[in-house]
């Protein structure tokens, strides 16, 4: 299965470089401030449904607490920025650390469990992340949040600070975390590791068979998962500078979850995908004001209906869409 992933299919680049370019030049068509703040909040939440995927995806297993783990990465460079004065570049990979190192301790006992234990369990640890953030108050404020979470800054040598206080400065930061996090996706999915976890979804009974260790590659799977919720919530955290325990609610869970589902669970491109759609078309939809959210769900059943697989897997079906005829697609994970 090696180099199956990281092969150069022409026309794939190209839809890959075409894509870039739209989005290095998304902010300068927008029509609003408004909508420029929809791509970044798009942005950081095709971070965290990337995150979801990882487990939902590729590895099979349907978990309810990625919020919680969002939040903890976000309360973690929160407090870490706003009480100890870290710069934003080290609390962003500690918050991300911190989230991956709970993750472990949740996915230890949880992975003991199958089915719909398993996610019940993760369920009942985001709502236990709630109700802890909320009762802390003399760490975390309680139902007040935590405010005034400095903004990114960045000092380059012979040149003026740059500080992202402003939608277009955090859309190329949120961008840069995004590209980043589709690499390392893909660079897990093209590994040993990677391999070993999509194996797992597809039969995990034939590949403990043959040497695979179960625990050790769901663990793994989850700790990374977790590590990217967790920078996920660290970006949003700096971005809003506001946050409250209602960043533990499911919403933002199911929000995660829609997004994996309708785009695609088992590809990179499909968890963007949802999460576009999530993130702007209920804004686009205004114009329908009170029907919006009705025509928005309409929109869900109908792309579940008539694309199970989700929009991305059906988009690559497409006689024109530049995918490799015969071979796994790297957004598979090498299925």
């Amino acid at each position: 299965m090696k180099g199956q992933i990281v092969g150069a299919d022409p026309r794939r680049v190209t839809l890959y470089g075409i894509v870039f370019l739209i989005a290095c030049m998304a902010p300068l068509v927008v029509p609003s401030g408004y909508f420029l703040h929809l791509l970044v909040l798009f942005l950081i939440f095709g971070t965290l449904a990337l995150s979801l995927s990882i487990i939902v995806g590729f590895l099979g297993e349907l978990t309810l607490g990625q919020a919680g783990f969002f939040a903890v990465g976000a309360y973690a460079s929160a407090l870490l920025s706003v009480d100890q004065n870290w710069p934003f570049w080290f609390s962003l990979p500690v918050a991300g650390l911190i989230s991956g190192l709970t993750g472990i301790l949740v996915g230890i006992p949880s992975f003991r469990l199958q089915g719909p234990y398993f996610a019940i369990v993760t369920l009942g640890f985001s709502q236990i992340i709630g109700l802890v953030i909320t009762n802390s108050t003399s760490i975390t404020r309680g139902p007040m949040g935590i405010s005034r979470i400095p903004a990114p800054t960045l000092d380059l040598p012979m040149l003026p600070t740059i500080r992202f206080s402003t939608e277009l400065s955090y859309y190329y930061l949120a961008l840069a975390l995004l590209l980043v996090t589709v690499y390392v996706v893909r660079r897990l999915l093209a590994s040993r590791t990677g391999h070993a976890i999509v194996a797992i979804r597809e039969n995990a009974a034939l590949a403990q068979s043959v040497g695979i260790d179960l625990y050790r590659y769901k663990i793994t799977a989850f700790f990374i998962s977790t590590f990217i919720a967790g920078i996920a919530g660290a970006m949003y955290a700096h971005y809003v500078r506001v946050i409250t325990p209602h960043l533990a609610d499911v919403y933002y869970t199911s929000s995660a979850l829609i997004m994996v589902v309708v785009g695609g669970a088992a590809t990179i491109s499909g968890a963007l995908i949802g999460a576009f759609i999530f993130t702007i078309v209920p804004e686009i939809l205004r114009f329908v004001e009170d029907a919006r959210l009705l025509v928005f769900g309409v929109i869900l059943i109908l792309s579940i209906h008539y694309m199970p697989k989700g929009i991305g897997p059906a988009l690559a079906q497409l006689p024109s869409w530049p995918s490799r005829r015969g071979r796994p697609s790297s957004d598979e994970g090498g299925k």
